[in-house]
């Protein structure tokens, strides 16, 4: 693609190939020094540059990817929009989407004088797709209802891109091997009979059709009967449900698979305002979860009854059943679009979870942490890095960051969400955007998720070849603050958000060098220097970069650039000084040991968030 400013101060270079001047150690290095220059719509090399263009419209994405078969190396995403069902987009990169088609759409078919369809056939919303490895299929979990009555459901199907069948249709059809256990035998006719189709006379009525010609297949999970079910237990044990019949209008089904001990459960959010059964409606939305057996079923009793289903959070309160709410939380009335991460390292759950509503400017990602994938969990605030995902009120080039779910590939996870294409304001128009996840160690010594966005700036891409190996080198810096440390300069964090969890490299005024350095040459393609986020403490020039490097020959060369111009036109704008800017070069693949940053003379502290090495 064109590249927006080269700056070609020497000959070609591939894998250490240099033009030599005479016998001199040092030689000028061809790059490419990347400025959007304020416009939109730039062109950048997506090798080794993301941006998050808006250029995919939808909702509420879940994203997962895929390691082997015949999709290998894609991202599949699907997303809320078309009502009727689903659609599905593939990805390289997470930034360029192709769309595959419709994965799912509600079941209708005739046969003779009967129509067959599904509970739900409008107001799809929230898919949510995991890759069961022991069934050996992808499913496909929604919330469905029509007149604003909402239940849970389920759709299977072999391939990431479908067509996926409803459950209850699925099953139906299921066959087990010979080799099926009797219990098993037991267990799936138990399910055909439960989720077999009804005849429904009053949906024959609305679609015009003689009493007798519709059947009907039920939902995977329904909550019309929660009294019932939980008689005696106070609301604070249960999702308390105030109508005659305890029906709960239910959204944003996500399931999980506990990485320690194989369990399934299925978070879904008990929602808020009309329900479209008219006893009851609820003032604020929570998050729950309900218990599901080895084949995605929702666990049972031994009366036939929800064995497990309990709620996880309130608004604005840090624990369920706390007393008051605490305004500082922020959260509007709304809790929902949740998300489970585990973390190996320190064996804690953490619940993802949006709040505010979807169109306003603070829909935001925030979390919260458990010792079990049924909690208790703790809400962070935000000074403990529990406001993962968001918009700062006052700034206009980013709004509406939220109901997101995790990608993982090669050992890195991004966090994919929606935000709004109006960023000064925000709409309930809304575009899919990413940025990396990395994990960070709070104030409290507790390992924490940390997003460096959500970004507007040219980002590093790091779901392809090049990842960023600038944590695996030893920092040095001079003219260091005292407090501050050069081990936050390429710590993988960059710091959007001033709320005390993320430090930076801080330099006194003078003269400043920084240096990395890698335990062996490294291949290397691009550079990111990541400016303060603090405008006070931003800076405007690097005197000049060196890599020490092999060239054909295998002799050590120093490589260097001239001075480097900060994009103040891009980040600097009406008054407006945009966090997450960097100065960023492309070049050649070559061979690196060490590189040193130079930064002049300056009466001025200055600071750097972070410094992104791409290279292999």
């Amino acid at each position: 693609m064109k590249k927006i400013l080269a700056l070609l101060l020497g000959a070609a270079m591939l894998f250490g190939v240099f033009s030599a001047v005479g016998c001199a150690s040092k030689v000028p290095l061809e790059y490419t020094e990347y400025k959007a220059s304020g416009t939109e719509g730039a062109e950048y090399d997506e090798e080794i540059i993301y941006q998050n263009d808006l250029n995919t419209r939808g909702a509420d994405p879940s994203v997962i990817y895929i390691d082997e078969g015949e999709q290998a190396g894609y991202f599949y995403m699907y997303v809320t929009g078309i009502g009727r069902g689903y659609e599905c987009f593939r990805s390289k990169d997470l930034n360029t989407w192709e769309k595959v088609g419709v994965a799912y759409e509600y079941t209708r078919f005739e046969d003779g004088d009967i129509l067959y369809t599904s509970f739900a056939t409008s107001n799809h919303w929230a898919p949510e797709v995991i890759y069961d490895e022991e069934l050996g299929l992808y499913m496909l979990f929604y919330s469905a209802g029509n007149n604003m009555s909402f239940y849970l459901d389920c759709a299977v199907s072999a391939v990431p891109q479908g067509p996926f069948v409803q459950y209850a249709k699925y099953i139906e059809d299921l066959e087990l091997p010979e080799s099926a256990t009797q219990e098993e035998r037991q267990e799936l006719a138990y399910w055909q009979e439960k989720l077999a189709p009804y005849r429904d006379d009053a949906k024959a009525a609305d679609l015009d059709r003689e009493a007798g010609t519709v059947y009907v297949y039920p939902p995977l999970v329904d909550f019309r009967n929660m009294r019932a079910q939980k008689e005696g237990e106070s609301e604070s044990d249960y999702i308390s449900a105030g109508s005659e019949d305890g029906y709960m209008k239910v959204i944003d089904a996500c399931p999980f698979i506990d990485p320690v001990s194989g369990a399934k459960y299925l978070y879904f959010v008990r929602d808020l305002g009309e329900s479209g059964e008219t006893q009851h409606q609820y003032a604020t939305s929570s998050i729950a979860v309900i218990a599901m057996d080895a084949n995605w079923r929702p666990l049972l009793d031994e009366n036939d009854n929800y064995a497990s289903v309990k709620l996880l959070t309130e608004v604005n309160r840090k624990n369920v059943g706390d007393g008051l709410e605490d305004s500082k939380m922020n959260e509007g009335n709304v809790n929902e679009g949740p998300y489970m991460l585990y973390n190996s390292e320190n064996g804690k759950y953490y619940l993802l979870y949006s709040c505010n509503s979807y169109w306003e400017k603070m829909y935001s990602v925030r979390v919260a942490v458990g010792d079990s994938p049924t909690g208790p969990f703790t809400k962070l605030m935000r000074d403990e890095g529990g406001w993962l995902l968001y918009a700062d009120p006052s700034c206009s080039w980013i709004s509406g960051t939220g109901h997101n779910s995790v990608a993982e590939k090669d050992g890195k996870q991004y966090i994919v969400y929606h935000e709004h294409t109006n960023r000064a304001s925000g709409s309930g128009t809304r575009a899919i955007g990413f940025d990396e996840l990395v994990w960070v160690t709070n104030q409290d010594g507790l390992l924490i998720p940390h997003v460096n966005g959500g970004s507007w700036s040219y980002m590093p891409q790091t779901t392809g070849e090049w990842s960023n190996i600038a944590p695996e080198a030893t920092a040095k810096a001079s003219n260091v603050q005292e407090g501050s440390s050069a081990a936050y300069v390429n710590d993988g964090a960059v710091k959007f958000h001033d709320d005390g969890v993320i430090s930076e490299l801080v330099l006194d005024a003078g003269e400043a060098e920084i240096t990395l350095t890698f335990a062996d040459y490294r291949e290397v393609r691009a550079l990111f220097v990541f400016n303060s986020y603090y405008y006070e403490q931003a800076f405007g020039r690097i005197s000049s970069v060196e890599f020490t490097c092999k060239d054909e020959t295998g002799k050590k060369v120093i490589a260097y650039t001239e001075a480097l111009d900060f994009d103040w036109d891009r980040y600097y704008a009406d008054d407006e000084y945009i966090p997450g800017g960097s100065f960023v070069i492309g070049f050649e693949p070559m061979l690196v040991k060490e590189i040193v940053i130079r930064l002049p003379e300056s009466n001025a502290v200055r600071a750097i968030s972070d410094i992104v090495v791409l290279g292999k």
